[in-house]
């Protein structure tokens, strides 16, 4: 009976120190925080507020902060490894406490590129790991239409094509190509601006197909189309 009892009071014992390890193991991991960032380096309006994703061939660099009980941790002598998509990409050869990496974006517009921060043995402790999914995009082309609701009137209408998330620098470095059933003036392929003219004779109700093509002068395979219908008032 006594040693059944002090089986029991071992157990008891045993149960209560993993319960108490566990929890100042997990008390240890929710005090240190990783404070990630990427930034993209392509085209976008410089109006545009919004996140600017990356394409195939961007190049993004990616920066972190650990927190550790509030405060930035100091990482000045601990080993920092970088992998993207399971790769390594940078460690401690490339020199201790890494928190910024510049990559050039090697996967395709629908995927996402994968990035893990590993800092080793943190403290004398666990390595920590951080995961960063960067999504890929496709170059986009946005029309900006005076037309409400899709309905346009006799005259002259104004479509403006805007490009997005393109590998270039500026506007300079990409070509238009418009696409009208109609007359269209000043139309070039320099010409971000389309010229719709509808004649009086146009029937009413009568649909109109437009399209823009926008693509990277030095990349062909890097191209966006935007396809629109309007219908005459």
């Amino acid at each position: 009976m006594i040693n059944q009892n002090l089986k029991i009071f071992t157990a008891t014992i045993f149960v209560f120190c993993f319960i108490i390890f566990g929890l100042q193991s997990a008390s240890a991991q929710t005090s240190v925080q990783f404070l990630t960032s990427w930034q993209a380096h392509n085209y976008a309006p410089s109006w545009y507020q919004g996140k600017i994703f990356p394409t195939k061939g961007t190049s993004v660099e990616i920066g972190f902060e650990l927190l550790d009980k509030g405060k930035i941790a100091d990482l000045s002598e601990t080993k920092v490894r970088w992998y993207v998509n399971e790769r390594l990409a940078a460690n401690e050869d490339d020199g201790l406490g890494l928190k910024n990496l510049k990559i050039t974006v090697p996967d395709y517009p629908g995927h996402e590129t994968n990035v893990r921060i590993a800092i080793v043995n943190y403290l004398g402790g666990d390595t920590l790991y951080k995961n960063i999914a960067i999504p890929i995009v496709s170059p986009e082309a946005i029309i900006e239409s005076p037309c409400v609701g899709g309905k346009i009137g006799f005259g002259e209408s104004v479509f403006k094509a805007i490009p997005f998330f393109f590998n270039v620098e500026d506007t300079g470095e990409l070509l238009i190509e418009w696409s009208s059933e109609q007359e269209v003036k000043d139309q070039s392929a320099e010409s971000w601006f389309l010229g719709l003219n509808i004649e009086p004779t146009t029937p009413s109700g009568a649909t109109i197909n437009l399209s823009a093509k926008i693509k990277n002068i030095l990349n062909e395979l890097e191209f966006a189309v935007k396809s629109f219908q309007v219908q005459v008032k």
